[in-house]
């Protein structure tokens, strides 16, 4: 009877509430991306690369390929799928007041910013990749830079003619299939020329819409909370292999925009598929004509096969159909992120290629490594 009566008139045991719960959790992920954020401050860079760039995320790189890498809808659309649900359900809870709200969606920035560093973005605490290689770029002069655009021209040719001749018409330069599988083989084996992790199966998708990135003056991007690549559908099928390469680049480890054009490069020009050997010259070249005087460039165009001439035409022509939208900010935001992540040249660091070829040319004991 004791036993009966404590039992109906102790209280009982209740269990916090929703609200209770999620501002409980929201307030975990802050303290966590809080704690992220102060390691990304304060992470030398020989840690960065021994523990986190060569250890940790080379465990996390084939886990997640081979667990999700063979998804036949990009991650991108299901982070974003969940992106929009938490909104939708966040807003339904706006009758809980200003700073319940304001919690939690700094709880859900928090998530985002949590894996976007410990999914990738401490790869930015690593060994550059011009002195992991011995490079010095900074003695590389104006007769260097010009030198090494004829002998981009000169290769630019060799691949043009080298094409099969049902790879010379419009349809190949604008929709000849190409997907990731074609390159993984490439970005590899130039990661291994240089002595970088590879390991893992990092996919790049193409998005829908097309201009989803063009609009933003971007061909391509990588996304830490996908964990894949990505590049615009919108692209011509000769510009493709270059930017999936970039991109791949990326997804194996490597941060910085010039070090990523590079090993695209090397991963084209050592393809043994004649298109995209051809497509990563094309790209290359534009890069070095770039940073040449432009009647040097307006000479050289006018010895170029009538397959390079088209796929010039036919890019430029690609291009006006995606004009940038806020093109000025685009730029100063991106430029602000690199910079704040330790690319001193911002934009610019993807113009390195250049100057990271012509040093790449120069080593035997690198260019002759693979051949």
């Amino acid at each position: 009877m004791n036993i009966f009566n404590e039992n109906i008139t102790k209280p009982l045991k209740t269990s916090p509430s929703s609200r209770e719960n999620k501002l409980r959790r929201s307030v975990i992920w802050i303290i966590l991306a809080v704690v992220t954020l102060i390691l990304n401050q304060v992470m030398p860079t020989s840690f960065g690369d021994l523990v986190y760039y060569r250890g940790l995320f080379q465990g996390m790189r084939p886990i997640y390929d081979y667990v999700l890498g063979y998804s036949p809808i990009p991650m991108v659309y299901l982070v974003a799928l969940a992106i929009i649900v938490r909104t939708y359900y966040w807003v339904k809870e706006r009758k809980k007041g200003f700073i319940y709200m304001a919690i939690r969606a700094i709880g859900g920035f928090a998530v985002l910013v949590f894996f976007f560093y410990w999914f990738w973005a401490f790869n930015y605490h690593q060994v550059s990749l011009p002195d992991r290689l011995g490079f010095n770029m900074q003695s590389v002069g104006a007769a260097d830079i010009q030198q090494e655009f004829e002998r981009s021209s000169a290769s630019l040719v060799v691949a043009a003619n080298a094409l099969p001749n049902d790879m010379r018409d419009d349809y190949s330069i604008r929709k000849k299939p190409i997907t990731d599988s074609d390159l993984r083989a490439d970005v590899e084996g130039a990661l291994k020329t240089l002595g970088l992790p590879h390991v893992g199966r990092v996919r790049v998708r193409q998005l829908m819409p097309k201009g989803i990135l063009l609009r933003w003056s971007t061909a391509g991007i990588y996304i830490p909370q996908a964990g894949e690549g990505h590049i615009d559908a919108g692209l011509l099928s000769v510009q493709k292999p270059f930017t999936m390469a970039h991109e791949m680049a990326h997804g194996y480890g490597v941060t910085d925009e010039g070090a990523c054009n590079f090993i695209a490069w090397l991963a084209c020009e050592r393809s043994q598929d004649p298109w995209v050997r051809y497509s990563g010259a094309l790209s290359y070249w534009r890069y070095a004509a770039y940073e040449v005087q432009q009647d040097s460039v307006q000479k050289m165009m006018k010895s170029f096969p009538e397959v390079i001439e088209r796929s010039i035409q036919l890019v430029r022509e690609n291009d006006k159909k995606y004009p940038d939208l806020f093109p000025k900010y685009r730029d100063v935001i991106y430029t602000s992120y690199l910079k704040h992540h330790g690319v001193k040249e911002g934009l610019r660091s993807y113009d390195e290629v250049v100057l990271m070829v012509q040093q790449f040319m120069t080593k035997d004991s690198l260019r002759t490594d693979g051949e």
